[in-house]
């Protein structure tokens, strides 16, 4: 299967940076001509994923580089996170439990959790360099988002170029 469209864009692990990364969103989904709904669970995944890999991804304080791929290839658009920051797979996570009330809330874990619910699929593999993250989300031609939408996610091409 072709790549249709592609984007690129590499920042570094740091707070500053998040400007950055929403301008690149807005202009991948006026480039793929995506519709809100979709826009925001992109913009909210990948923000959620960034500011956690500041946060915890370089526990020495050194500021990494994160990598942002994306590309449109047939019904799904597809987002690739690289970083260099410490190993973490977080589709092996296991989330904390929703709490009863607010009383019980801890704070923090809840970021993973709305990545694997606004994603149709995620993807790791830990290579020498670091984190290789895959998120695909299916496109608006084919119906709204569905976890169920196993068969569409088994002929992803994870590799842009193909």
């Amino acid at each position: 299967m072709t790549t249709e469209l592609s984007s690129q864009i590499v920042i570094q692990a740091k707070l500053d940076q998040l400007p950055k990364l929403e301008r690149w969103v807005e202009a991948l989904a006026a480039e793929f001509v995506l519709p809100p709904a979709l826009v925001h669970r992109i913009d909210l995944c990948v923000t959620e994923l960034v500011t956690n890999l500041i946060g915890y991804g370089y526990p020495d304080g050194a500021a990494g580089t994160v990598s942002i791929h994306g590309w449109r290839q047939g019904e799904q658009v597809i987002i690739r996170v690289e970083d260099d920051g410490i190993p973490f797979d977080p589709t092996s996570y296991v989330s904390l439990g929703l709490p009863s009330s607010l009383a019980e809330a801890a704070v923090g874990g809840r970021g993973i959790r709305l990545v694997r619910h606004f994603t149709d699929a995620l993807h790791h593999v830990r290579r020498v360099e670091g984190n290789e993250l895959t998120l695909i989300f299916r496109s608006p031609g084919v119906g709204a988002h569905s976890p169920a939408a196993g068969a569409a996610r088994e002929s992803v091409s994870l590799d842009p170029a193909r």
